[in-house]
């Protein structure tokens, strides 16, 4: 990979070692199995000869996995500079502290950034303008790149088809996310953001729309980073 540089060696362990500490959220792709999980990596052991890394096994993998004799993950995940990182494996053992896997070789390092879509929870919404129009979409999943969800109010009482169509830009959006007994309720302002996607839901006559993020503070962008990291904890949490 021509925009790729390898991580390896030392740096390779206090790369894992900094995403154990931080606990940091990783996608584990099954090869052959058609199995996309987000996990995390819980432990790293070294032997004399040997290093593995444990991964925090999701629920179906044993039985999803178990046709394979050797078994073939590939992973990636958003390192601490939010660049996307890449590795993979072949062989492992399930244990009781987890799926062991070997440890890499290298990590690849690619020069673009990746965002995680995380599902967001019952309550979120996201409020915007646009000239005339005012709206609220019920969030159904965001990143630190944009959101996505159903445009459930607007104000355009004999509006018929799409209030939005892609590449246009919303203003003033308010991003609602509630809290609870550990996290308190949030709002996420984003000055301007711009529709990617429209899709509409003929059965059930709803618009459902994607965003992408044009314009947020970096203040603003630090607190969606804390309210996203805090869903995938919430997500690793009920998965167990």
């Amino acid at each position: 990979m021509g925009d790729a540089v390898k991580v390896e060696g030392q740096k390779l362990v206090e790369l894992f070692k900094e995403m154990i500490e931080k606990k940091v959220i990783i996608s584990m792709h099954v090869v052959g199995a058609g199995i996309d999980r987000l996990t995390c990596i819980t432990g790293l052991t070294e032997s004399p000869d040997d290093k593995h890394l444990l991964v925090d096994p999701p629920d179906d993998f044993k039985e999803a996995a178990a046709n394979k004799k050797r078994w073939h993950l590939r992973f990636n995940f958003n390192g601490p500079d939010h660049l996307e990182y890449l590795f993979s494996t072949r062989g492992g053992t399930l244990s009781k502290k987890g799926l062991k896997v070997p440890f890499p070789e290298y990590v690849e390092r690619l020069q673009r950034r990746r965002y995680f879509r995380v599902d967001t929870l019952t309550g979120s919404e996201m409020h915007f303008r646009m000239k005339k129009v005012e709206g609220v979409i019920h969030l159904i999943n965001i990143s630190e790149g944009g959101a996505y969800g159903v445009l459930v109010k607007h104000n355009f009482k004999f509006m018929r088809g799409s209030v939005l169509k892609t590449e246009q830009h919303v203003h003033d959006v308010r991003m609602l996310f509630p809290g609870d007994e550990e996290t308190p309720d949030e709002t996420i302002h984003v000055k301007r953001a711009e529709v990617v996607r429209v899709e509409h839901d003929q059965e059930r006559g709803f618009y459902r729309y994607a965003f992408k993020f044009k314009h947020i503070e970096k203040e603003e962008q630090d607190r969606l980073i804390q309210v996203i990291y805090a869903l995938q904890r919430k997500y690793l949490r009920r998965r167990k």
